[in-house]
C-alpha cells in the first residue's frame, strides 16, 4: 500500500487522476491497515497524499476541480463557515490558534471537509459511466475486505448471548463498533437500491452474498443505532421504487422477536432494562439522554453561533464522555442555530440532487446508483441521532464518493438532454436508429 501511493500519486500527475481516486476509494475505510503505514515517511498523509495527485493531475490538464453544480457551492461556503466557527471555539476552549496541521482541531476540520473536495475529486475526474462501475466495483472490494476482517474477529466469540465484552471495534479504528455498524447500515442500504434495478442474474447474487455479509456484521455489531439506521433505509426504497420491501419492513417490526438472533433480541430489549432497577431506560440510554440535556444547555447559552466548531469533546462536561452522543445536538450546540440550519439544509440539498437523478434518468445503473445513494442518506440521517457518524473518513467516506457519483450522473444526464436538444434528427421520432 505505501509503495502504491507514490505510484497511484505520479500516475495521476503523468497520467489519468482518475488513478488516484480509485486506490483512495479502496483505502477509505482500511483505517487499521492505514495505521500501519505510520511508521513510513508520510504513511499518516496516505489519504491527503492520494487527493493530492488527483488534484494536481486535473490542474495540469486545465480540467476544473470544482464542478459546475449548485451542490459544490454549498459545500464550499459550509466548509469557510466551519473553519470560521473553528476560530470562534478558541475563546471558549483556550486552545492555540486553528493554523497548522498538528492542531488537533485543525485537523479534525481538515479531515472534514477533506470528504467534501473528495466528491469534487470523484465528479470532475472520473467521467465515465463504466468509471462509476468500476469505482462501485472498488467499494464493494474494499467492504468485503472490511466484513471478512470483522467476522473473522468475532469467529471465536460465544455470540448466543449478549454482553459489553463481546462487542468488537472492528476494522474502522477509532470510529469504534458503533461507528462501524453505521458504515455497514449505510454501504448496505445502498447495495439494496443497485439490487433493486439489477436483471443480471450473477450480479444478483453477488449483490445479495455482499448484502448478507454486511447484515451479519450489523448484526453482530449490536448497535440499536445501526438497526434503525438500515431499516429506514429498505424503508426508503420501499417507498421511492420497490413496494415488497415495506413487506419486509413490516415483518421485522412485527416479527423482529422471532427471526432476530436471541442475542440481538437482548440488545434490543436492554433499552428498557433499567425499569426493575427503578430507571425508565438501561445505564447506556440514560447517559445518553445526561448527555443531550447537557448539549441542549450549551445551546441555550450561545444560541446563535455555539461554542465553536469542534469544542465539545475538550470540555469535559459529562464525565469522562467526549461527544454528545447526538450529531443534531453536537451541531447545535457548537454552532448554534445558524451552524445548525445549514447543516439541515445540507442535508436536504444532498437528498435533493439525489431526487434529481432518481426522477430524472431513463438509465438503469443511474437510477439504481440514486436511489441507493438516497437509501442511504436516510440511513445516515437517522444514525446521527445516535452519534456522531458525520465527520469519520471511514465511516462516511463513501457517502461522499457516491455524491462524486451522483453528481457526474446529474452532469451527464444534462448533457444528453442538450446534445438532445441541439440534434434535429435525434428529435424526429421516425428515426428509429438515431433514438437508439
Amino acid at each position: 500500500m505505501y509503495v502504491a501511493m507514490f505510484a497511484a500519486f505520479i500516475l495521476s500527475i503523468a497520467w489519468r487522476p482518475s488513478v488516484g481516486v480509485y486506490l483512495l476509494v479502496v483505502s477509505l475505510p482500511l483505517q487499521t491497515v492505514r495505521y500501519r503505514l505510520h511508521i513510513y515517511p508520510l504513511g499518516g498523509q496516505y489519504l491527503d497524499i492520494l487527493v493530492l495527485g488527483s488534484v494536481l493531475g486535473l490542474i495540469i490538464r486545465r480540467q476544473p476541480i470544482n464542478p459546475k453544480s449548485e451542490i459544490s457551492k454549498i459545500l464550499i461556503a459550509f466548509t469557510v463557515f466551519c473553519y470560521f466557527s473553528l476560530w470562534q471555539g478558541i475563546f471558549f476552549i483556550h486552545t492555540s490558534l486553528p493554523l497548522f496541521i498538528d492542531d488537533p482541531r485543525f485537523s479534525d476540520w481538515k479531515n472534514y471537509v477533506e470528504m467534501f473536495f473528495i466528491a469534487f475529486l470523484v465528479a470532475s475526474a472520473i467521467k465515465k459511466k463504466s468509471q462509476i462501475q468500476f469505482l462501485v466495483l472498488l467499494m464493494c472490494l474494499s467492504v468485503l475486505l472490511v466484513n471478512k476482517s470483522y467476522s473473522s474477529g468475532i469467529s471465536g466469540v460465544d455470540v448466543s448471548h449478549f454482553s459489553e465484552d463481546i462487542r468488537a471495534p472492528g476494522p474502522l479504528g477509532y470510529a469504534g463498533v458503533n461507528g462501524f455498524a453505521a458504515f455497514e447500515s449505510m454501504f448496505a442500504s445502498f447495495l439494496l437500491g443497485l439490487y433493486v434495478y439489477e436483471k443480471r442474474l450473477f450480479v444478483k447474487i453477488g449483490l445479495l452474498g455482499l448484502i448478507a455479509t454486511c447484515s451479519y456484521c450489523l448484526l453482530y455489531s449490536f448497535s440499536r443505532g445501526g438497526y434503525a439506521g438500515l431499516l429506514v433505509g429498505v424503508l426508503t426504497i420501499g417507498l421511492l421504487k420497490a413496494r415488497h420491501f415495506l413487506i419486509i419492513v413490516l415483518a421485522l417490526l412485527i416479527g423482529w422477536q422471532v427471526l432476530l438472533p436471541v442475542s440481538v433480541q437482548e440488545r434490543i430489549t436492554m433499552t428498557t432494562a433499567g425499569e426493575s432497577a427503578g430507571q425508565k431506560f438501561d445505564s447506556s440510554s440514560e447517559e445518553r439522554l445526561a448527555l443531550w440535556e447537557d448539549a441542549i444547555n450549551m445551546t441555550i447559552q450561545n444560541p446563535l453561533t455555539g461554542t465553536g466548531f469542534d469544542t465539545y469533546q475538550y470540555m469535559q462536561r459529562v464525565g469522562p464522555y467526549t461527544d454528545t452522543h447526538n450529531y443534531y445536538l453536537k451541531v447545535l450546540a457548537e454552532t448554534g442555530i445558524i451552524g445548525f440550519s445549514f447543516y439541515l439544509f445540507l442535508l436536504a440539498r444532498l437528498f435533493s440532487i439525489g431526487m434529481t437523478l432518481f426522477r430524472g434518468s431513463t438509465d438503469p445503473f443511474w437510477a439504481s446508483l440514486s436511489l441507493g445513494f438516497l437509501a442511504a442518506i436516510t440511513s445516515a440521517i437517522v444514525l446521527n441521532f445516535f452519534g456522531d457518524r458525520w465527520t469519520y473518513q471511514q465511516v462516511d467516506g463513501y457517502l461522499w464518493v457516491l455524491l462524486g457519483c451522483v453528481m457526474r450522473g446529474v452532469m451527464t444526464m444534462q448533457e444528453e438532454r442538450i446534445a438532445l436538444n441541439s440534434s434535429p434528427e435525434l428529435l424526429c421520432t421516425g428515426n428509429a436508429e438515431a433514438l437508439a
